[in-house]
């Protein structure tokens, strides 16, 4: 006879299993994402060899003496980049309001998208636009000098941005 009392044989719990692989390929996924998201913009981080990429603030790393210059051009347009970003912030709520919505609409999802697109191009042309202001206090030597701090984009970056779009 069998004994009641005696715990059945433990069988793999397949939705234990199914969820650790699914895991798995989802770590695996945002880890491939996260190597293939590079740095396409000019916001002053450092990149490959310790160089940067181009931003009013990366400037003033770069060429001290003219520090006090291009912080005059980044506190005179402070206000208006807060602005802007807060313009972009706020379209992404809106944008995500309309997405958690019971009544959810795609038409007025799709404006709610074409206005953060709008806020963060506004956002990126002041930004743009402040540092071509600071690049433009630079003398000859000091452009050169930044050419040679500043990180371009290498092949396999662009052929990666191209094939993309």
């Amino acid at each position: 006879m069998s004994d009641p009392a005696q715990s059945p044989k433990h069988q793999p719990n397949v939705l234990l299993i199914v969820s650790l692989c699914l895991n798995l390929a989802l770590i695996g996924l945002i880890a491939i994402a996260y190597m293939r998201t590079g740095t396409h913009d000019f916001t002053g981080h450092e990149g490959r060899a310790g160089k940067v990429t181009l931003s009013a603030q990366a400037l003033m790393r770069m060429v001290p003496a003219k520090e006090t210059t291009i912080q005059e051009i980044v506190d005179a347009r402070r206000k208006n980049l807060r602005e802007l970003r807060k313009n972009a912030v706020r379209a992404r709520v809106e944008a995500f309001r309309i997405l958690e919505s019971r009544d959810f609409k795609a038409d007025e999802f799709a404006k709610a998208l074409a206005a953060v697109q709008n806020a963060d191009a506004a956002l990126e042309a002041a930004t743009m636009k402040m540092t071509a202001e600071s690049v433009a206090v630079l003398t000859p030597a000091e452009r050169e000098s930044v050419v040679h701090q500043v990180r371009r984009p290498d092949r396999a970056e662009l052929r990666r941005l191209f094939r993309r779009h």
